[in-house]
């Protein structure tokens, strides 16, 4: 059984790739703090590009409306931890 924090942990881990490989980044640069215009200029392509990986890697809907409210990656973990809850 995989316990909550190694849950969590996963969840903070696989996101960050997916960031670092969107943005062309080292996965250890990227902070939960780390924001997305204004740290790694992101642009609208970047967020359909992020959101679209997201939704792949941890199989979820991430309506855009939603989406639009995480600006750091800190937010945006925890709202995956959130959708994956609900969804179990």
């Amino acid at each position: 059984m995989i316990s909550k924090r190694s849950e969590r942990m996963d969840v903070e881990k696989k996101f960050k790739e997916i960031v670092a490989d969107i943005f062309n980044m080292d996965v250890k640069k990227l902070k939960s703090s780390t924001r997305f215009v204004e740290d790694l200029n992101a642009k609208s392509i970047d967020a359909i590009a992020l959101i679209a990986a997201t939704e792949s890697r941890f199989g979820i809907k991430t309506p855009s409306s939603e989406t639009r409210n995480n600006k750091t990656i800190g937010q945006t973990i925890a709202y995956i931890k959130k959708k994956l809850k609900a969804k179990k």
